[in-house]
């Protein structure tokens, strides 16, 4: 039985070892390609956030996710200008890796929830240019990250 189950033990280990996909690598960090792209997603985020509060505020039902919107755009807006300043300050891939899975997860809900909310494509579209610079950055920060498909509509 000893030997049944050594041999089990080196079975699994070997099938775990094959089962686990190559990871493919970083783009290699260029700080100045970085930092001017995170200057582009500032401006972005910036006309996002100025399209976001042109739209007319949502009324009975929907100000609660009208508000959580509000917030996740200005979530976005913060984000990005911390990114773009540490950058330019000269803040590493790794001291800059949650800045950028933050503002992943806040442009996801933005797209998520803009079109529930609102009857004009505007705030989608510039969601969308923000999330063209997103992949642009993406590489430097997620090499196995897909990037962000535009949001049904």
């Amino acid at each position: 039985m000893p030997r049944f189950s050594i041999l089990l033990v080196a079975t699994l280990a070997l099938a775990a070892g094959t089962a686990t996909p190559a990871r493919a690598d970083l783009a290699t960090w260029d700080q100045a390609k970085v930092s001017a792209l995170a200057k582009q997603l500032e401006t972005e985020t910036r006309s996002l956030e100025d399209t976001f509060r042109k739209q007319p505020q949502a009324t009975g039902a929907q100000r609660r996710s009208y508000y959580r919107l509000k917030q996740d755009v200005r979530e976005v807006r913060n984000g990005a200008t911390q990114l773009a300043g540490a950058l330019d300050k000269g803040a590493t891939q790794e001291e800059t890796l949650p800045i950028y899975e933050d503002l992943m997860q806040d442009i996801r809900r933005v797209r998520d929830f803009a079109p529930q909310l609102f009857t004009t494509h505007d705030v989608m579209e510039r969601a969308s240019a923000v999330r063209q610079v997103l992949n642009q950055i993406t590489p430097y920060y997620d090499p196995d990250a897909a990037p962000l498909r535009p949001a049904a509509r």
